[in-house]
């Protein structure tokens, strides 16, 4: 349930900045997929009225086609020059056997193929084959499915007047409506190039803070202020904390350069972080040569510590230093800490206190958890009694277990 949640949340977040995939198949439809569908519509309404539209068959299968190619194209990677001629060849494949050969008499199919084509590579061009002409390619994207709203119209024209219809014949109404569609898509071209290539910085900008965000808080921390902000507020939870130290890393920096301990730190951090990362922590704090993970459930906790144990001991092995591994669970104060300039998320409590202390008591390669801990798994997991232990602030000593087993 708690990995659905993790998965939900970071959904949520993506949604946020890239937009949903319902909302991608709505933008399709209506700035791409869906025109020839809406203006073939009209031009047929136009000139058989809605009765006869309604009942022929053809209209159904354009609509199926179009929403086909709609739900392809709305895909993130969708081959945008393949994807516009989905709609086209299953309306042909379909229609062809139902109207025989009066299929290619048709003009609006024409239309459909020609335009179809035209834009499917102008996208495949713009997306795909040269990414970096979209200035001039989504201006003409506009022009031309004008052009093809222009091409019905002189259609449904020809249709009322067959036998004295030609271009030049047009009256000087329809030569201002041609010119002004034209001036309007340029215009409309023009504007969209301005919107997406805005959104497209919006995303970036997004994105980047976003990775600086978790990089500071955690993913955890990031997407419940975006999904849910009123959860970092201070309320009690019960958590898993895992400490993670070097062992002899004070007495090694000593005789050892700053640019090593350095390269090592981070050769450390680079294998070990990410293993935590696996098992949905909600907040991993690199401090120095101590890390400290906060999971929801023990298990995870547990499952999480052997791997990053498995992967410090491979690590530090080849410069004679291991790590000790604690961990505790329990009731803990967690949100958002710090001032109105800094804050940051974390749990504060005996809970972590204690799970530190475990860590400081915990020989190298080793991990010790805590009595509560083993409670809670030990069905799951094979450990050896320790001796109890003293706690600075504790009355009584604490009983603890060593895992004996790392099954990662």
């Amino acid at each position: 349930m708690f990995k659905f949640s993790l998965f939900q949340q970071k959904n949520d977040l993506e949604s946020r900045v890239q937009g949903t995939r319902y909302s991608a198949f709505i933008s399709e439809l209506l700035t791409n997929s869906g025109h020839f569908l809406m203006l073939n519509s009209l031009s047929e309404i136009a000139l058989g009225g809605w009765f006869k539209y309604v009942i022929q068959p053809s209209h159904y299968l354009i609509l199926m086609a179009m929403l086909i190619q709609c739900w392809y194209l709305s895909r993130p990677q969708a081959n945008r020059f393949w994807g516009n001629l989905i709609g086209c060849s299953l309306y042909t494949i379909t229609d062809l056997p139902l109207d025989g050969l009066e299929f290619f008499d048709e003009y609006n199919h024409g239309i459909l193929w020609t335009f179809s084509f035209l834009i499917a590579i102008l996208q495949g061009t713009r997306f795909h084959w040269a990414t970096k002409t979209k200035n001039w390619i989504i201006p003409l994207e506009s022009v031309i499915r004008m052009t093809m709203l222009i091409a019905l119209y002189m259609t449904l024209t020809w249709h009322f007047d067959q036998e004295s219809w030609s271009f030049f014949s047009l009256s000087v109404e329809d030569k201002f409506l041609i010119s002004s569609l034209f001036l309007v898509a340029l215009c409309v071209g023009l504007q969209t190039l301005q919107v997406t290539t805005q959104r497209e910085k919006l995303q970036q900008t997004a994105k980047i803070l976003q990775d600086f965000a978790n990089w500071g808080m955690g993913s955890h921390a990031v997407n419940m202020a975006m999904t849910n902000p009123q959860n970092l507020e201070f309320h009690r939870q019960n958590r898993a904390i895992v400490f993670m130290d070097i062992r002899g890393f004070t007495a090694w920096c000593e005789r050892t350069t700053p640019e090593q301990v350095a390269k090592l730190l981070n050769i450390y951090y680079q294998a070990v972080e990410p293993i935590a990362a696996l098992n949905q922590p909600l907040r991993i704090t690199l401090t120095a040569d101590e890390i400290m993970a906060i999971y929801s459930t023990p298990e995870l906790a547990v499952k999480a510590a052997q791997g990053m144990q498995h992967e410090a001991s491979n690590i530090l092995a080849k410069y004679g230093l291991g790590a000790g591994c604690g961990i505790h669970w329990g009731s803990v104060v967690e949100g958002l800490f710090g001032s109105d300039q800094v804050r940051t998320y974390t749990v504060i409590g005996d809970v972590v206190n204690t799970a530190k202390r475990l860590e400081s008591s915990t020989p190298s390669g080793k991990i010790t958890i805590s009595d509560t801990v083993y409670q809670a798994l030990k069905d799951e997991i094979k450990v050896e009694s320790c001796e109890s232990i003293s706690v600075k602030g504790k009355a009584e000593p604490l009983k603890i277990w060593r895992l004996t087993i790392n099954n990662y």
